[in-house]
């Protein structure tokens, strides 16, 4: 757009909608002279001509005035008058009246429930506009004066669009700014337009007025009811607009690793990285992991760039103007905008002092590109180069590193048939979700000979094989309103609030890109920043190091995928990054593995069921059963074994809960602080106490999944006593040593079994996972969760769990594997033209099977293991699951908010868990009342209070409802169901 007196900040109005608003684009709403209030004939750039040409003298006048007060003056006064209120005459206000105050009343009969702010003026009854002198910074407060003593201006006005119902849109300004704002309770970060007046009138920029009259002319503002004003229209459509160009930036991240890959490939002093390709030293999939983490570098560096976050506050200028013109990813843009490049590598080459200088280290390279770049090292394994081994001494053509730049850093209009800049300024963690999406599906397929690079997706898509899904932040917000806002209000009604609230501790178990994870962190900061700030709207500066605290104390999340792990961490990091401050510590809180699949210390305790023992495909039956009854013999003798163990899991719980508080509590200012805690984190996970614990817990989950025939290692129970019996010294040996000492029982097979299942499987135990989360009392009869023998757990657990048949698919599966198998004309055919595979094509065969058993042993452990009574059964679906597993993280009053198909309240299989958490008698009310305030609801009203089996498949999964629960493990039932309501009839995949 190129009006450097025009800034936007967050997701308001879009750069490119200004963009069209400058230029008059009659494709948007209100755009014509008459919307504009003009007589007929009038035209809107001779409006704004007679408006600018009287204002400039005004500002003349007023800024000689304006020199002459005293320095102890605010100038509100003559700012009004001389100066603001003719501004917003000419803006169509005129005659605006003087409040002094406005109020905010939240339903209650007396004024116990009211809250006045202290807001100069108000048009028609529906616009805020507060005026404060020249003097009044609109983003401090300023004790003494009215309309700013307790709050900035600009806090004052956010704060009262946050809480009114009545107002939507509003403007604050001192006369040296005027800022655009919105109701911004559901949006994650602070957002505005400003226009710097001075500059426009100082500069003598008349274009830059225009757009600031176009935006904020009363016709703009007008509607009969707030939602209805063109200001809404335009923000509107500038979030459709957002949505195109996200999908177009998901590609865009495509080609750019594509871009990387083929530079890497085609560069001739990468002559040893190919011929590694060659003989598998280095396979594809390797290489497309380290060539995505250099694409998330170019994300974080465009994206604290644009945001000013990069460089610490204290940084030399000189060194700074250095890094932006010659190192900088902006300039990278820049050059990519405007030539395609060659075959040199001196690009690239500045790029790497960049990634080493923020990395961690010490040598003098390093040392001297931060002085001279005004950098300090943000750590972390984004900028560790042992994250990026394969691609430390490689060289990437100019024209290449360009390409990448070029696909990252611009977006392709097609209605508009131009290339447009993405707004890094404003990126959101749902366009970080969208880019994962993507990625998902993508794998490597090179050719070192031919020098090429390409991405291609597999069948079925890792998509729906991994279980991840999008959810839409309006769903989050929703969601958000019912599950964690009422645990925030808890937390600051405390005697101490701000601990409290820093004690919070909330879990998205399929996290993904953290999207739910950074929406409840931004909730939990606002409130914990306007705690410090005395109940009054923080700054940006007070929310970002609030932010900070909560994704380092108050986030958890668990993921299947290490690819949406590792986004999910860089999403944080983006969100909560300060100047001059290393990235977090977040290694033990954002996990990766399956959060279904693992035991409790109830489980444990009770040894290893006979359910166990239940024969899946490759399995000898009959030795199946044998092990059946000698695990029952040697689990009955348990109870007379444990007496003579010196083992206690509660203790070692407590030695692994207090070897982390001693983590968290140490410093982090600096990147070798941060790297300390690392290390340490690695220690206590490698160490034999929690080495241990997992080995038994590991155990116990590997006895239903391991293969049971004569020739394979059996795994009973006591095999898991024995684990019991060793001391944490003789794991560390057995892990360690080739040939290590141990039991009769735990031999060399019976240990490779179990790691190579716990790695297959990605078992997950809460309790050793999040061991400051949970705690394991001396006896279960004293835990607070009697399900699973733990005491603690979560706040707030939130998500939008994969949903799917746990059970694998034979059509989804062939389908781009072998389109004769997944076009059988039944099962039975089906079956027969797999089982002509074991000849046809081996390989396949192999594959197919080695899947179809991992799907067993997943429908084994959830349905036979006990850990899931309720909704382990039958067919399992992914998402009943995942709500009970939610339902017993919880703390004894922790809230519960999830995104499930309505087959939660309709299908057969869930009946169980829906009786016990009790939203099978409100339901169905619920619901009726929603749908019948909407029509388009209406062909589902009657189905609702059906069992599944009498809905069309594809209507059962069509619908989506929100639930927000608490629960008391006390009594057993749900104390009570808060909103249940359906939001949309987005189908699943799109959620």
């Amino acid at each position: 757009m190129g009006r450097e007196a025009v800034s936007v900040l967050g997701a308001l109005l879009s750069r490119e909608l200004l963009e069209r608003v400058d230029n008059v684009d009659l494709k948007l709403p209100g755009m014509k002279a008459v919307d504009y209030g003009l007589a007929p004939g009038e035209r809107i750039r001779d409006a704004i001509t007679r408006s600018w040409q009287r204002l400039t003298a005004l500002w003349a006048g007023f800024r000689q005035a304006e020199a002459s007060l005293a320095l102890d003056e605010t100038g509100t006064s003559l700012t009004r008058e001389r100066w603001l209120l003719p501004l917003l005459d000419e803006l169509g206000f005129a005659g605006l009246p003087l409040v002094q105050s406005l109020t905010v009343n939240d339903g209650s009969s007396d004024s116990t429930g009211s809250k006045d702010y202290a807001i100069s003026h108000e048009w028609a009854g529906y616009v805020p506009v507060h005026l404060m002198g020249w003097r009044v910074d609109v983003d401090r407060r300023s004790s003494g004066v009215r309309g700013a003593s307790k709050a900035s201006p600009h806090g004052l006005v956010q704060e009262f669009l946050n809480h009114s119902d009545q107002h939507l849109w509003g403007i604050v300004s001192n006369g040296r700014v005027l800022r655009l704002l919105r109701d911004n309770a559901s949006f994650t970060r602070q957002a505005y337009v400003e226009f710097d007046v001075a500059a426009i009138f100082d500069g003598d920029s008349f274009a830059e007025f225009a757009l600031l009259w176009l935006c904020c002319h009363r016709t703009r503002f007008e509607a009969d009811q707030p939602h209805l004003c063109l200001l809404e229209q335009w923000s509107q459509e500038a979030a459709s607009a957002g949505t195109r160009a996200r999908d177009k930036l998901r590609d865009g991240v495509e080609s750019a690793i594509v871009a990387l890959g083929c530079g890497v490939l085609e560069h001739s002093a990468n002559q040893s990285l190919r011929a590694r390709l060659r003989n598998r030293e280095l396979v594809p999939e390797v290489l497309q992991r380290q060539l995505l983490r250099i694409v998330y570098r170019l994300l974080f560096l465009l994206v604290a760039e644009a945001r000013g976050l990069l460089h610490p506050a204290d940084a030399d200028p000189e060194a700074k103007q250095r890094y932006e013109r010659h190192y900088s990813v902006a300039r990278l843009r820049h050059l990519a905008e405007r030539r395609r490049g060659g075959d040199h590598s001196d690009l690239w080459s500045g790029l790497a002092v960049t990634m080493a200088a923020l990395d961690i280290g010490d040598n003098e390279g390093q040392q001297n590109a931060r002085t001279a770049l005004g950098l300090t090292s943000l750590g972390s394994f984004l900028w560790s180069s042992a994250q990026v081994p394969d691609l430390a001494d490689v060289q990437i053509g100019n024209a290449r590193l360009l390409e990448a730049i070029r696909n990252l850093a611009l977006v392709r209009d097609d209605e508009a048939r131009l290339w447009r800049q993405v707004d890094y300024h404003n990126l959101g963690t749902e366009e970080l979700g969208s880019i994962y999406e993507s990625l998902l599906e993508l794998h490597p397929d090179t050719n070192p000979d031919a020098r090429t690079f390409e991405l291609k997706r597999a069948a079925g898509s890792e998509r729906k094989t991994t279980g991840s899904y999008y959810t839409p932040p309006a769903l989050i917000s929703r969601l958000l309103d019912d599950a964690l806002d009422p645990v925030i209000d808890e937390a600051a009604a405390q005697p101490d609030p701000e601990q409290a609230l820093l004690a919070l501790k909330v879990l998205d178990p399929a996290c993904g890109s953290g999207h739910f994870l950074i929406a409840a962190g931004h909730r939990i900061a606002a409130r914990l920043a306007r705690v410090r700030e005395g109940g009054t709207e923080p700054s940006a500066d007070e929310l970002r190091a609030a932010l900070r605290e909560v994704v380092g104390r108050c986030l958890y999340g668990i993921d299947i995928n290490p690819m949406a792990v590792e986004l999910c961490k860089v999403s944080l990091w983006l969100e909560a990054n300060v100047p001059g401050r290393p990235l977090g510590f977040l290694e033990h809180r954002i996990a990766c593995g399956n959060s279904l699949l693992g035991t409790t210390p109830k489980l444990l305790a009770a040894g290893i069921p006979d359910a166990a023992f239940k024969a899946m495909t490759g399995d000898d039956k009959k030795h199946v059963s044998a092990l059946r009854k000698r695990n029952k013999a040697e689990r009955n003798a348990r109870g007379q074994l444990l007496l003579e163990l010196d083992y206690s899991m509660a203790a070692d719980s407590a030695k692994l809960a207090a070897a982390l508080r001693r983590i968290d509590e140490a410093p982090d200012h600096t990147a070798e602080q941060v790297a300390g805690k690392e290390a340490e984190y690695e220690e206590m996970r490698s160490g034999g106490l929690a080495q241990k614990e997992k080995l038994i817990a590991d155990t116990w989950c590997a006895a239903f999944v391991a293969p049971k025939s004569s020739d394979a290692p059996a795994i009973t129970d006591e095999v898991l006593k024995e684990g019991e019996r060793l001391t944490p010294d003789q794991v560390v040996a057995m892990t360690q040593s080739d040939s290590p000492s141990r039991g009769s029982l735990f031999d060399a097979g019976v240990l490779e079994t179990i790691q190579t299942l716990a790695e297959d499987y990605q078992f997950t135990h809460l309790h050793l996972t999040f061991p400051d989360v949970f705690s394991v009392p001396s006896g279960l009869h004293n835990a607070t969760n009697p399900h699973t023998g733990w005491s603690g757990g979560f706040d707030a657990i939130l998500g939008n769990p994969p949903w799917g048949r746990v059970k694998l698919q034979k059509i989804e599966w062939f389908t781009g594997r072998d389109s004769h198998v997944a076009m059988a004309a039944n099962a039975a055919a089906r079956k027969r033209r797999v089982d002509a595979l074991e000849d046809e094509n081996p390989d396949l065969f192999m594959v197919f099977n080695t899947d179809f058993r991992k799907s067993e042993g997943w429908s084994s452990l959830l349905c036979n293991s006990g850990r899931f009574p309720l909704g382990g059964r039958g067919d399992v679906n992914k998402y009943p699951v995942f709500v009970e597993l939610m339902r017993t993280s919880l703390s004894s009053t922790g809230r519960l908010g999830v995104i499930v198909p309505s087959g939660i309240a309709t299908d057969d299989t869930t009946k169980y868990l829906g009786t016990y958490i009790g939203w099978w008698r409100a339901i169905v009310p619920a619901q009726a009342a929603f749908f019948s305030n909407s029509s388009s609801f209406s062909s589902i009203r009657s189905t609702l209070s059906l069992r599944s089996s009498t809905l069309p498949s594809s209507r059962r999964t069509s619908f989506f409802v929100t639930l927000a629960l608490a629960f008391s493990f006390a009594s057993a039932r749900s104390c009570f169901l808060s909103r249940l309501s359906s939001l949309s009839n987005l189908r699943s995949n799109h959620a």
